[in-house]
Parts: C-alpha cells; structure tokens; sequence
C-alpha cells in the first residue's frame, strides 16, 4: 500500500493493513441526516436525502483505527452535523486526542428552505483534535486564524459526489495543519477532493472509498488507481 494513491475498500480494515502513519487525517463522513423529502424537484439540488450510504452510518467507529494510524502531535479534523458534534468528541477524547476547536464553514450560496418557516442552512461544522501536544500549525492570516471559512457550495455541473466540499476549503485547512511532504489521510475519500487539495499543496495523500461509483471518479480525478484494500 504506497502513498499517493486511494485505495477501494472499507477503510477501517484498509487502516489495519497499512503499516504508515499520517501527519493530518482530514475527512467527512456519512452524517446519518438523510431523510425522505422532495427536493429532488429542484435542479441540482439533493437536498437532506443524499442517499442510503448516508443511513444507519456508524458515526465513531471508525474513529479508533484513524487516530492508531496518526502520528503523536498530528491533527484529525473531521466534518459533520452540528447533532453529531458531541459524539465524536467524546470518541477523540476516549482515544487520548485533545478536542482543540470547532470549525466552521459558512456557504455563500446555501441551500434554499422554506424561508417562513426554517432558517436557511448556511453552516457546516468539523472538530479539530490533536494526537497528544506539539501539533502543527500554520497562521495563513496576517492577524489571528479564526475558525470561519467562507467559500460556495460546489456547483451541480462540477460535483461529482452530493455532499463534496470545495477543493479550496480543504486546501485552506491543509496548510494550516501539514507541512509540505507531510501525509494526508482521508478514510472516507468520497470522489477524492481532500486527496486532490493535499496534492495541490505537495503533500502526500492516501484515500479509502468503499463506493465504486465514487471511488473511480477520485481515481479519475487523480490518476490513479489500486483495485481492493480487501
């Protein structure tokens, strides 16, 4: 298993089999939030029913195996729903991490709603947690980093995945969190924009996607391609 490359597989067994360690884990993913509703009326717009990968998802499972494969001082930031938040906290904590901060990313163009009577869903969250002390860090602001990033949902005709983050948003987090030549791990890959904004910035990257589907659009994305983690 070489790095830079996504894997097609469960990454949690994918994770046993590596022998590496990663400097960053940076992923997103199921939210368990997908219900039935009638957006799909809508161009381009999945709304909450992003489909069954997004049900019955175990939220912190898998959260074990990513921190054994991350380096002492190395950062995991994981995107999720504000519901979820504490959940996982509590996971990172009970694996030894520090829960150091709660990110934001504000969307500029958010889903529409019913605006008499819902708030327009304008936020997405991710925690950061670090293995241990001695975490890297990287200040990309003049004045102080603080914890809100702005940028636009991916457009229809650009996404690949229904819940994909932009490519610029990973970046910004990338090198806040990692220095150059550092690995980048994503266990929930998806159609590979967290692989692809670590390889803009000269890191190393490794992915796991079990969707076929969206396992070779990252493959396409990137280049390359191995067949089975299994």
């Amino acid at each position: 298993m070489t790095d830079n490359t996504i894997i097609h597989g469960d990454c949690v067994s994918g994770m046993s089999l590596w022998g590496g360690q990663a400097d960053l884990v940076l992923t997103d993913p199921p939210y368990n939030i997908s219900v039935d509703n009638n957006f799909h009326t809508m161009r381009g717009r999945h709304g909450i029913d992003f489909g069954d990968w997004d049900k019955g998802f175990d939220l912190t499972g898998w959260i074990p195996s990513a921190v054994s494969r991350l380096k002492p001082g190395g950062s995991i930031i994981i995107f999720n729903a504000w519901r979820n938040m504490g959940e996982i906290a509590t996971a990172l904590e009970n694996c030894g991490c520090l829960v150091k901060e709660m990110i934001q990313w504000q969307k500029t163009n958010p889903m529409p709603r019913n605006r008499d009577r819902l708030y327009v869903t304008a936020c997405e969250f991710a925690i950061w947690a670090t293995n241990g002390k001695g975490w890297t860090f990287n200040r990309q602001r003049e004045t102080y980093e603080n914890t809100i990033f702005k940028y636009p949902i991916v457009s229809a005709k650009q996404r690949v995945h229904p819940t994909q983050k932009p490519v610029e948003l990973l970046q910004d987090l990338i090198a806040i969190h990692s220095n150059p030549g550092d690995l980048v791990l994503d266990p929930f890959a998806g159609s590979g924009s967290t692989l692809v904004a670590a390889r803009n910035l000269g890191r190393r990257y490794l992915g796991f996607e079990v969707d076929e589907t969206f396992y070779r659009a990252a493959c396409s994305r990137l280049g390359d391609c191995v067949s089975d983690a299994s």
